[in-house]
């Protein structure tokens, strides 16, 4: 019988399989904003799997029973009803990390707004950034994927280091899973 953590292992894998497809598919079709909504998607994924990681064992527990049943996320409170985890505690918890876990929140809330403008190919997306925010992507990128990132960079630039962030966000949550027990 395979465990729920097990489960919940191969679960994970197989949408990071699913969603690195897709990815590879669509910029090969040179379909970048795609790729962006599918590195948000890991983005948000990894910020999750924090989440869960971090919590005490009967949580954590709870969590993973819900993922692998399908269910949303939720915990039975102290008067024994179902508290659900919504983005907002997500969110709130991200806000709290530390570190190279709070940099990828960051990194994950400012992408995002390149992910909203839907016309990248007339407008450039980086442009409707403000300093702090192009600032944020260029540390992130230079710091963790491309160390010859240019700071004066345009979508143009972003584009060809889009598929390093994707596969290192990915051998992230890989290694993450060898290294981190589940119990």
């Amino acid at each position: 019988m395979i465990s729920p953590q097990d489960q919940f292992k191969r679960l994970i894998s197989k949408r990071l399989e699913e969603n690195w497809k897709s990815f590879t598919i669509l910029y090969d079709i040179n379909h970048y904003g795609n790729c962006i909504s599918i590195l948000c998607q890991e983005l948000d994924q990894y910020i999750r799997l924090l989440y869960l990681m971090k919590q005490p064992k009967h949580i954590k527990d709870q969590l993973l029973s819900n993922s692998i049943n399908d269910q949303k996320w939720y915990i039975v409170g102290s008067d024994n009803k179902k508290v659900y985890i919504v983005d907002k505690d997500i969110e709130d918890f991200a806000k709290e990390l530390k570190g190279w876990e709070f940099d990828i929140f960051e990194f994950r809330n400012v992408f995002y707004k390149v992910n909203n403008n839907f016309n990248y190919i007339l407008k450039d997306p980086i442009k409707g950034l403000n300093d702090s925010e192009r600032e944020l992507i260029y540390k992130y990128i230079k710091e963790y994927h491309d160390p010859e990132f240019k700071n004066d960079y345009t979508i143009i630039e972003l584009v060809p280091v889009l598929p390093i962030i994707f596969k290192r966000i990915t051998d992230n949550i890989k290694d993450f899973f060898k290294l981190e027990k589940m119990s």
